[in-house]
């Protein structure tokens, strides 16, 4: 017999067995990247601080020609424009000041990155109007209307990250902290429901709904709670006899805060803003393919359209009060 005909195909290393192996190498790499140790379970494997906390940018990806590359090795698909994208800045090669990032998609960097962990979860940040400066970029490129989220993907990435903390504190034996009494503070979204003023908490979860009942809420800026109550308000009525209202949250949102095994799925996020992003495209084209047009009638209701149409827009900056403040 030809031994040659009994060689063990095991010996040649198989492409899932090499993608493993790259999604192992790029976990360690983006733990000890943001100062974890490489292996969680190892107790020989010293954590490394990183001085300058890299945060996780959750932001719409640029015009460009052929799109940007993904920092997963194993991905061979760029990230092309409108495309959501997670940046990690600095990325992982910045040097000598200059603040390089790394772009992935959104549902690669589930891959590496354990949202399931407080670590890893508290460094999400959506890229909006109020937090852009934070991200190192031109002002100009900002105001061209790049890299910001549009309505819905912000709503929805605010209350993902809200959700999924909440499940880990519950998991972690975490008391929630009582800030009710402390006034608003920025980004109060990511806070939990119970720690926020209970007027803020009203005019975020219930604005847009007939039963709506706007309340005073101590040193908000105007212009904020103006996005609030419409370009950003996460229901849609039409009116008071209205029994069926839409929730922006109710029909995206894949992580649930009462349901503890969200925590056992590693793209929550990813599923939250394709289907969001996914109904966006049927909404607002004007161009939709045959099998588009069926879908949207399916899929559709005349008011979750004029839902998703108000929540598609981008809320740009307070450009007079940003001039005020010298931001620009």
């Amino acid at each position: 017999m030809d031994s040659s005909s009994n060689e063990h195909p095991a010996a040649v290393p198989s492409a899932a067995g090499e993608e493993d192996e790259r999604i192992i190498e790029a976990t360690k790499s983006l733990r000890r990247h943001i100062g974890l140790a490489e292996d969680p379970t190892d107790p020989s494997s010293v954590a490394s601080p990183n001085p300058e906390e890299p945060m996780f940018w959750i932001e719409v990806a640029p015009p460009s020609t052929r799109g940007a590359k993904c920092r997963l090795d194993s991905c061979t698909e760029n990230i092309m424009p409108d495309d959501y994208r997670i940046a990690v800045n600095p990325g992982s090669n910045s040097f000598r000041g200059h603040q390089n990032s790394d772009y992935y998609h959104v549902a690669c960097f589930e891959r590496i990155a354990d949202f399931s962990q407080a670590a890893f979860l508290d460094r999400v940040q959506p890229l909006t109007r109020r937090m852009w400066p934070f991200r190192n970029l031109k002002s100009s490129s900002m105001l061209d209307g790049n890299y910001l989220l549009d309505a819905g993907a912000e709503r929805l990435t605010l209350e993902w990250k809200r959700s999924v903390g909440k499940l880990i504190d519950e998991r972690d034996g975490v008391k929630a902290k009582d800030d009710s009494k402390d006034g608003l503070k920025d980004d109060s979204t990511d806070d939990s429901k119970d720690d926020l003023n209970p007027a803020f908490r009203n005019l975020l979860y219930n604005a847009g709904s007939s039963k709506y009942v706007p309340q005073e809420i101590p040193n908000m800026d105007t212009f904020e709670r103006h996005l609030l109550t419409t370009t950003l308000a996460p229901n849609e009525s039409d009116g008071p006899d209205d029994d069926d209202e839409w929730n922006l949250f109710d029909e995206y949102l894949v992580a649930r805060e009462d349901d503890p095994t969200s925590l056992d799925s590693r793209h929550t996020l990813s599923a939250t803003l394709f289907l969001w992003g996914q109904h966006v495209v049927l909404a607002t084209s004007s161009n939709l393919t045959e099998k588009g047009k069926e879908q949207k009638e399916a899929e559709l209701t005349p008011k979750a359209i004029r839902a998703i149409k108000r929540l598609a827009v981008t809320p740009m900056p307070d450009i007079q009060s940003a001039f005020r403040g010298g931001r620009f």
